[in-house]
């Protein structure tokens, strides 16, 4: 069993995140903690997830409420680049249809 804990990393610009790692239970906070951060603007937040080793329903959780809440402000959240871990998430749960992809 491995008992580090998992990491990621967030390279933050302008209404712009790239997350880097795995994106569970350990890290979901981080990443919820960032999107809250870079989504106090006007503008629509890029999550660019090419470099995603893993995520599981908690990260997921937070990209579906992410989604919601900027949606009901009027803007987007819109997914870049995902990782082919990400993409059979989100092919897997059918939020492939939902999320805004590019």
């Amino acid at each position: 069993m491995d008992s580090q804990p998992s990491r990621i990393s967030i390279d933050d610009s302008p209404n712009r995140l790239k997350i880097v790692g795995v994106v569970d239970s350990h890290t979901a906070g981080q990443l919820r903690d960032a999107i809250q951060t870079h989504g106090q603007t006007d503008d629509d937040l890029v999550l660019d997830l090419s470099d995603v080793e893993f995520i599981d329903s908690s990260g997921l959780r937070i990209i579906v409420n992410a989604h919601s809440e900027l949606e009901a402000a009027g803007r987007q959240l819109v997914l870049v680049h995902t990782s082919p871990a990400v993409t059979r998430l989100l092919e897997i749960t059918g939020l492939h249809e939902h999320l805004h992809l590019r």
